[in-house]
């Protein structure tokens, strides 16, 4: 009796006839294993990468998204734009400046979401493979940096173009990741049999507002199959490196999970045009033997049978490689820092090997005579005994893989010496016993100095402040040290150092005595000066005022005002000399009559010379008080005279402002004069 039975795979599926049954069972089990057959993975048939470039990257498709597309880094609520890094957007955002891979010039998708949640990204995927398993991935980024805000928060769909859900999952709140992190959600579906064709639907979950932004990037559909091992010559596969003309296999061997119903295989190899089945290579082992230098890739690819004809329905094992490496012939060539030298002239020579390998070790001669011991890796010889004609030269030893030889000569290379000229200098010294403080001048005396020698003046070991051939100083010390070094101007001279000057330097005697003394005439003062240092003789003078100028505390009893040196020397012939001003005071006296007649006598009424005293004030006044004369200066007087006008004989009345010697304190006196005709 005919029936009916229903099964739901992802859409429904009739079969009426009851001798269906049998068949529809076969297929489910079918289905049912492809969907667990997820240990491997093809190359992605779907792969959104948004593209690379400069600037912003170009607007999705028509119909893929409901967001205005805007060409500014920081898209405001409800847009979108694809472009390769963005900065400094609302305060809050990351900083990014490149895609998920780090390319910075790789695009992205970056998103402010709708107000509203709603599908945001809804794109048809077509040229599947019907009956097979894939996965669906995809990067996100939450672009919130500082504050958490609203996460985005992101359901994906693949469904049937009839609107069947084949598979559904969702994010949940994407979380805020500082720095910024970007994560891949994915998942795994298998496509019903006969269906090609499905539907990827993003749908935002979350609210607009502050937060609920993104970034997406690398969206990729990939066929799963199963789980693929493939060794090398035995071992897991890695990369076995054979030198030109072996003509031994190198054995590729798979291991495969049990998940296909109707496994097959293919060996395929890619010398970097891409991956190219290898005819009859359909067995789960392989004898590879490629023999022209160069690099070879070699993986499987496993699919369904019925699927075999179709590329991107199947899985590929990871790669092994074989590097073909050509025959080479090691060689090595060797440089000098200099050819032409001055005797004693260190020359370093360089080796630069040529298939040396990563280990090369070196042997160097000179004259064909090995002088750097047993084989070693320094690749350079440095040496200052050579001779002229010397030929240097070097022997290589290569670790190198497919050598035809392990070992190589270099060029030799011969070195011009040159003898070093002999040359020599003398100093002497304008004095080496003096007194501290006296100028010595010491000149140097060159041998085969040439045209223009150099010469380095060295104190106590220390360069001096000049390079001529003479030098000067009155700061020497006692035991100082005295040389030069001078490098003659004749070609391959060497430096050469002077004999030693020791100093002897004797100490000054010094003395302290006041700049300046006063004394009320007719008075005395004893001399006393602050001597330092041991001293042999000493002497005072002038003589004038002093009760014993050979003693080194006279007194002075001058009767004017005095200038008085002393002259100390010690025991080294070294000598000082110093002065002291004794002033002489006398009481501020002036003349109680003048005759201001022109005959030379008595014709000013003045202070008198004799009277060191500085004036604040120098005024006469009639007998009636008015000012006739005044002056600042003590060395003006009146003539009786007042506006160019001759005053008539009388009396007058005098006042003077002063400063008193001793005291040095404001004084004042006052008296009369007479004028007379």
């Amino acid at each position: 009796m005919p029936y009916q039975i229903n099964f739901q795979f992802g859409r429904e599926m009739h079969v009426k006839p009851l001798l269906a049954t049998g068949l529809l069972w076969v297929l489910l089990c079918q289905y049912l294993q492809a969907q667990n057959c997820t240990g491997g993975l093809g190359d992605p048939m779907v792969n959104v990468t948004f593209g690379s470039g400069t600037g912003f990257g170009p607007p999705l498709g028509a119909g893929i998204t409901n967001l205005q597309y805007v060409t500014t880094q920081c898209p405001s609520d409800g847009q979108y734009t694809i472009t390769n890094n963005t900065s400094g957007c609302f305060g809050t955002w990351h900083t990014l400046t490149g895609d998920h891979t780090g390319d910075p010039n790789g695009y992205f998708m970056l998103i402010n979401a709708s107000y509203q949640p709603s599908d945001f990204y809804v794109q048809q995927v077509t040229g599947l493979c019907p009956g097979t398993t894939y996965q669906f991935a995809v990067w996100v980024i939450n672009m919130m940096s500082k504050t958490d805000g609203i996460h985005p928060n992101i359901t994906f769909r693949i469904e049937q173009t009839d609107g069947t859900v084949l598979a559904s999952f969702q994010t949940g709140d994407v979380p805020r990741i500082n720095p910024a992190t970007w994560t891949q959600y994915s998942t795994y579906f298998t496509i019903p049999p006969g269906i090609n064709s499905l539907i990827l639907r993003m749908t935002n979950n979350s609210p607009g507002g502050t937060g609920n932004d993104l970034a997406l990037d690398d969206i990729t559909f990939r066929p799963a199959g199963p789980r693929i091992d493939i060794s090398l010559n035995g071992a897991a596969a890695s990369t076995s490196k054979i030198c030109e003309g072996n003509n031994q296999a190198q054995q590729l061997a798979a291991t495969v999970e049990s998940c296909y119903n109707t496994p097959v295989f293919q060996w395929q190899e890619n010398t970097g045009s891409g991956w190219k089945d290898i005819p009859g290579a359909v067995q789960l082992t392989y004898s590879a033997l490629p023999t022209s230098p160069g690099t070879y890739l070699y993986r499987i690819r496993v699919s369904e049978k019925d699927n075999m004809n179709i590329a991107s329905c199947g899985v590929a094992s990871a790669q092994a490689t074989i590097v073909v490496l050509p025959l080479v012939t090691p060689a090595v060539s060797v440089t000098a820092s200099a050819t032409g030298i001055c005797a004693n002239t260190p020359v370093t020579f360089t080796a630069t090997p040529a298939d040396g390998g990563d280990a090369p070790l070196y042997e160097w001669m000179v004259n064909g005579v090995v002088v750097s011991g047993p084989p070693n890796s320094n690749n350079s010889y440095t040496s200052n005994t050579f001779r002229n004609g010397d030929a240097v030269s070097c022997r290589l030893t290569s670790n190198a893989p497919c050598v035809t030889n392990h070992t190589a000569i270099s060029n030799a290379i011969s070195i011009s010496v040159t003898d070093n000229p002999t040359t020599s200098v003398q100093i002497t010294a304008s004095a080496t016993t003096i007194c501290s403080g006296s100028m010595v001048t010491f000149t140097a005396i060159p041998f085969n100095g040439g045209n223009n020698p150099s010469y380095g003046w060295m104190l106590n070991n220390m360069p001096a402040s000049t390079n001529g051939p003479a030098y000067s100083s009155q700061t020497l010390q006692d035991h100082d040290e005295i040389k030069v070094i001078m490098t003659s101007s004749l070609y391959c001279a060497l430096p050469v150092e002077s004999n030693t000057i020791r100093m002897t330097v004797n100490p000054m005697p010094s003395i302290l005595l006041p700049s300046d003394t006063l004394i009320v005439a007719n008075t005395s003062i004893r001399l006393h000066p602050i001597i330092t240092g041991a001293i042999s003789s000493w002497q005072w003078s002038p003589a004038t005022g002093l009760d014993n100028p050979n003693t080194i505390y006279p007194v002075a009893s001058p009767r004017t005002t005095t200038t008085y040196h002393l002259y100390l020397e010690n025991q080294y012939g070294c000598n000082v000399t110093a002065q002291e001003i004794v002033y002489v005071y006398y009481d501020l006296l002036l003349p109680n009559g003048f005759t201001p007649n022109g005959d030379g006598k008595n014709d000013l009424f003045r202070i008198p010379p004799s009277v060191p005293v500085k004036v604040f004030r120098f005024s006469v006044y009639n007998r009636w008080g008015g000012l006739v004369f005044t002056t600042t200066d003590s060395k003006q007087g009146w003539d009786g005279s007042m506006n160019g006008h001759l005053l008539p004989a009388g009396t007058y009345i005098w006042f003077i402002e002063y400063e008193d010697p001793a005291s040095r304190k404001k004084d004042m006196k006052k008296g009369i004069v007479e004028l007379i005709r």
